[in-house]
């Protein structure tokens, strides 16, 4: 009986471990039966390659000026509608007039009263030098006509000067646009008192919208290497959404700037409907840029590591990977300098499906 028992646990174990196995050899035959994966491919080709360089822009005023009383007195007008478009000349302000125009009264009687005795001196002076020719008249006589002449001349320039600053003063009683644009907040109110002091001299701000200018910086490397393109007169454009608009560079900065190690760049655009808005950021394009020698593949060709740029290189029906130098990417393409060689053939769909020595078939219209 023991021995039976014995014998029939042997059993038991022998079929116990040809199940093992079985299952073993099911659980194995999948992964050596694994399909090829179906990619697309792109033969390596290298030519010359046209790109374009973009930059963030903020948008500045072509002008912005302060406007600012340049006499004191009571704000008596105003005569525009704050955030409203101005013509350059037209009145904004009017300041109280009544003691602008005693003042410039007075000066000009008194330059009246000094060309008066000015006309006297001179009939003085030349009687005097007809009689000093005739000896009738002595040398220190003649002496204190002509003094008297030469002062009350003097006088006649400082009354006119008097009168120059007087108009003046009352031409400050009306304050112009001097600039043509968009008109800020006032400052003052009708019946304020306007004083010139820096703190309460400025009254509002004007800011031209018919032009704009665009300021950008340029990383040091691309100022270097794109020093012939980045120039005044360099055309480039503008994007907003998707409306563009053309325009130039009218400004390169002489120097980098330590601080940020960039070159700092200014371009000037026309904005005749005004769509365009002081303080807003936009992007620039810069056109006329190119390599002579790359290869140009599907930007989702590209796998990103820690340690580079790789892509999957096909060789005899399985991929590997192979770090390349990408030099530019631009609307989907990257250009690469090295890595790959002409004629390579290189894996463009399906990426997230490869591994290294994944088998690969190549799909129609490849």
């Amino acid at each position: 009986m023991k021995n039976l028992t014995l014998s029939l646990v042997a059993v038991s174990l022998l079929f116990i471990g040809c199940s093992d196995e079985k299952k073993g050899a099911s659980t194995q035959a999948p992964m050596a039966q694994m399909p090829p994966v179906s990619v697309k491919s792109q033969v390596v080709t290298f030519s010359k390659a046209n790109f374009t360089k973009s930059y963030s822009a903020l948008l500045k005023p072509y002008q912005e000026v302060d406007v600012v009383a340049r006499i004191k007195g009571v704000l008596v007008k105003e005569n525009f509608t704050e955030g409203a478009f101005v013509k350059e000349g037209q009145i904004l302000y009017e300041i109280q007039k009544d003691e602008y125009s005693a003042a410039l009264n007075e000066v000009k009687a008194s330059l009246s009263k000094a060309e008066a005795n000015f006309n006297k001196a001179l009939k003085d002076w030349n009687r005097a030098e007809f009689l000093f020719k005739n000896s009738a008249l002595s040398e220190q006589q003649r002496d204190e006509l002509f003094y008297a002449h030469e002062s009350a001349k003097a006088e006649v320039q400082k009354a006119k000067a008097a009168v120059a600053n007087a108009e003046l003063n009352y031409g400050y009683t009306t304050i112009k646009a001097p600039i043509g644009g968009i008109v800020g907040l006032s400052s003052s109110d009708e019946g304020s008192y306007i004083n010139t002091d820096a703190q309460n001299s400025k009254l509002t701000t004007i800011t031209a919208v018919d032009k704009l200018y665009a300021e950008f910086s340029v990383p040091s490397d691309d100022a270097s290497k794109y020093a012939l393109q980045i120039k005044n007169g360099t055309t480039l454009t503008l994007n907003i959404g998707a409306k563009k608009y053309s325009g130039r560079v009218d400004f390169v900065a002489p120097k980098l700037d330590p601080k940020t190690d960039t070159l700092l760049v200014r371009a000037i655009f026309e904005n005749p409907n005004r769509e365009l808005l002081v303080g807003s950021y936009a992007e620039v394009t810069l056109e006329g840029f190119s390599y002579e020698n790359v290869a140009k593949i599907p930007q989702g060709a590209l796998i990103k590591t820690p340690d580079a740029t790789v892509v999957y290189l096909i060789e005899n029906g399985a991929v590997s990977m192979k770090p390349i130098k990408v030099l530019h990417v631009e609307n989907g393409v990257a250009m690469v300098e090295s890595g790959i060689k002409e004629s390579d053939e290189i894996a463009v769909s399906n990426i997230a499906k490869l591994r290294p020595n994944s088998k690969v078939t190549i799909m129609d219209g490849k």
